[in-house]
Protein backbone atom coordinates (compact mmCIF):
# COMPACT_ATOMS: atom_id res chain seq x y z
CA UNK A 1 0.00 0.00 0.00
CA UNK A 2 2.83 2.41 0.66
CA UNK A 3 3.90 1.75 -2.92
CA UNK A 4 0.49 2.93 -4.15
CA UNK A 5 0.89 6.11 -2.11
CA UNK A 6 4.31 6.72 -3.68
CA UNK A 7 2.91 6.19 -7.18
CA UNK A 8 -0.06 8.50 -6.63
CA UNK A 9 2.20 11.17 -5.09
CA UNK A 10 4.29 11.16 -8.27
CA UNK A 11 1.22 11.20 -10.50
CA UNK A 12 -0.36 14.02 -8.48
CA UNK A 13 2.78 16.12 -8.92
CA UNK A 14 2.23 15.97 -12.68
CA UNK A 15 -1.56 16.28 -12.66
CA UNK A 16 -2.99 17.10 -9.24
CA UNK A 17 -6.61 17.39 -10.40
CA UNK A 18 -6.61 13.93 -11.92
CA UNK A 19 -4.72 12.04 -9.22
CA UNK A 20 -5.19 13.75 -5.87
CA UNK A 21 -8.44 11.87 -5.10
CA UNK A 22 -6.61 8.58 -5.67
CA UNK A 23 -3.75 9.77 -3.49
CA UNK A 24 -6.21 10.55 -0.69
CA UNK A 25 -7.84 7.12 -1.05
CA UNK A 26 -4.44 5.40 -0.93
CA UNK A 27 -3.40 7.41 2.13
CA UNK A 28 -6.62 6.55 3.94
CA UNK A 29 -6.27 2.86 3.06
CA UNK A 30 -2.64 2.86 4.18
CA UNK A 31 -3.53 4.47 7.50
CA UNK A 32 -6.32 1.98 8.10
CA UNK A 33 -4.03 -0.93 7.28
CA UNK A 34 -1.24 0.36 9.54
CA UNK A 35 -3.74 0.74 12.35
CA UNK A 36 -4.96 -2.83 11.87
CA UNK A 37 -1.41 -4.17 12.12
CA UNK A 38 -0.82 -2.15 15.30
CA UNK A 39 1.47 0.54 13.94
CA UNK A 40 -0.27 3.57 15.44
CA UNK A 41 2.61 5.99 15.07
CA UNK A 42 2.69 5.23 11.36
CA UNK A 43 -1.10 5.16 10.89
CA UNK A 44 -1.96 8.68 11.98
CA UNK A 45 0.00 10.80 9.44
CA UNK A 46 -1.46 9.23 6.28
CA UNK A 47 -5.01 9.36 7.64
CA UNK A 48 -4.55 13.02 8.59
CA UNK A 49 -3.18 13.82 5.16
CA UNK A 50 -6.08 12.00 3.49
CA UNK A 51 -8.56 14.10 5.49
CA UNK A 52 -6.71 17.32 4.59
CA UNK A 53 -6.78 16.49 0.89
CA UNK A 54 -10.40 15.42 0.95
CA UNK A 55 -11.46 18.54 2.88
CA UNK A 56 -9.89 20.69 0.19
CA UNK A 57 -11.47 18.66 -2.60
CA UNK A 58 -14.89 18.71 -0.91
CA UNK A 59 -14.69 22.46 -0.44
CA UNK A 60 -14.27 22.90 -4.20
CA UNK A 61 -16.77 20.19 -5.22
CA UNK A 62 -18.90 18.88 -2.32
CA UNK A 63 -21.13 16.66 -4.43
CA UNK A 64 -18.18 14.74 -5.81
CA UNK A 65 -15.97 14.56 -2.72
CA UNK A 66 -18.04 14.71 0.49
CA UNK A 67 -18.74 10.96 0.54
CA UNK A 68 -15.01 10.22 0.41
CA UNK A 69 -14.34 12.90 3.04
CA UNK A 70 -16.77 11.13 5.36
CA UNK A 71 -14.99 7.82 4.70
CA UNK A 72 -11.58 9.33 5.46
CA UNK A 73 -12.95 10.99 8.61
CA UNK A 74 -14.23 7.60 9.77
CA UNK A 75 -10.84 5.97 9.25
CA UNK A 76 -9.10 8.90 10.94
CA UNK A 77 -11.50 8.68 13.89
CA UNK A 78 -10.86 4.97 14.23
CA UNK A 79 -7.10 5.50 14.26
CA UNK A 80 -7.37 8.34 16.78
CA UNK A 81 -9.66 6.33 19.04
CA UNK A 82 -8.11 2.89 18.80
CA UNK A 83 -4.44 3.60 18.61
CA UNK A 84 -3.77 7.12 19.78
CA UNK A 85 -6.47 7.29 22.45
CA UNK A 86 -7.35 10.78 21.27
CA UNK A 87 -10.96 10.64 22.36
CA UNK A 88 -11.86 14.26 21.70
CA UNK A 89 -10.32 14.10 18.23
CA UNK A 90 -12.11 10.84 17.49
CA UNK A 91 -15.42 12.33 18.63
CA UNK A 92 -14.92 15.41 16.48
CA UNK A 93 -14.10 13.29 13.41
CA UNK A 94 -17.04 10.92 13.94
CA UNK A 95 -19.38 13.87 14.45
CA UNK A 96 -18.27 15.45 11.20
CA UNK A 97 -18.62 12.16 9.32
CA UNK A 98 -22.11 11.61 10.77
CA UNK A 99 -23.12 15.12 9.74
CA UNK A 100 -21.93 14.51 6.18
CA UNK A 101 -23.65 11.12 5.88
CA UNK A 102 -26.91 12.52 7.26
CA UNK A 103 -26.77 15.39 4.80
CA UNK A 104 -26.07 12.99 1.91
CA UNK A 105 -28.97 10.78 2.97
CA UNK A 106 -31.31 13.76 3.24
CA UNK A 107 -30.39 14.86 -0.29
CA UNK A 108 -30.67 11.32 -1.69
CA UNK A 109 -33.24 9.56 0.52
CA UNK A 110 -33.71 6.67 -1.92
CA UNK A 111 -29.97 5.96 -2.09
CA UNK A 112 -29.24 3.54 0.75
CA UNK A 113 -25.54 3.46 -0.15
CA UNK A 114 -24.69 5.84 2.69
CA UNK A 115 -26.71 4.10 5.39
CA UNK A 116 -24.19 1.34 6.10
CA UNK A 117 -21.19 3.68 6.54
CA UNK A 118 -23.37 6.00 8.66
CA UNK A 119 -24.27 3.11 10.94
CA UNK A 120 -20.60 2.07 11.16
CA UNK A 121 -19.44 5.54 12.17
CA UNK A 122 -22.32 5.87 14.65
CA UNK A 123 -21.21 2.57 16.21
CA UNK A 124 -17.68 3.95 16.54
CA UNK A 125 -19.11 7.14 18.00
CA UNK A 126 -20.90 5.06 20.66
CA UNK A 127 -17.56 3.51 21.68
CA UNK A 128 -15.92 6.94 21.83
CA UNK A 129 -18.76 8.39 23.90
CA UNK A 130 -18.63 5.45 26.31
CA UNK A 131 -14.88 5.98 26.73
CA UNK A 132 -15.56 9.65 27.48
CA UNK A 133 -18.11 8.67 30.11
CA UNK A 134 -20.97 10.16 28.12
CA UNK A 135 -23.24 7.22 28.77
CA UNK A 136 -26.56 8.92 27.99
CA UNK A 137 -25.34 10.21 24.61
CA UNK A 138 -24.02 6.76 23.75
CA UNK A 139 -27.28 5.12 24.79
CA UNK A 140 -29.31 7.55 22.68
CA UNK A 141 -27.34 6.52 19.59
CA UNK A 142 -27.56 2.82 20.51
CA UNK A 143 -31.32 3.12 20.91
CA UNK A 144 -31.64 4.83 17.54
CA UNK A 145 -29.50 2.15 15.87
CA UNK A 146 -31.61 -0.61 17.43
CA UNK A 147 -34.94 0.98 16.57
CA UNK A 148 -34.05 2.15 13.07
CA UNK A 149 -32.00 -0.53 11.31
CA UNK A 150 -32.95 0.64 7.83
CA UNK A 151 -34.22 4.17 8.33
CA UNK A 152 -32.03 7.05 7.16
CA UNK A 153 -30.56 8.99 10.07
CA UNK A 154 -31.75 12.29 8.64
CA UNK A 155 -35.20 11.41 9.96
CA UNK A 156 -33.92 11.20 13.52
Amino acid sequence: MSRAVEIYRRLAKDNIAAHEPDLARSLSNLGGFLSEVRRPADALPPTEQAVEIRRRLAKDNPAAHEPELATSLSVWASVRFGEQHDLSGALQATSEAVEIYRRLISVRPDDLHFLSPLRAVLSLQVRVLLSLGRLQDAQTIRDWLALNPGQPASQN
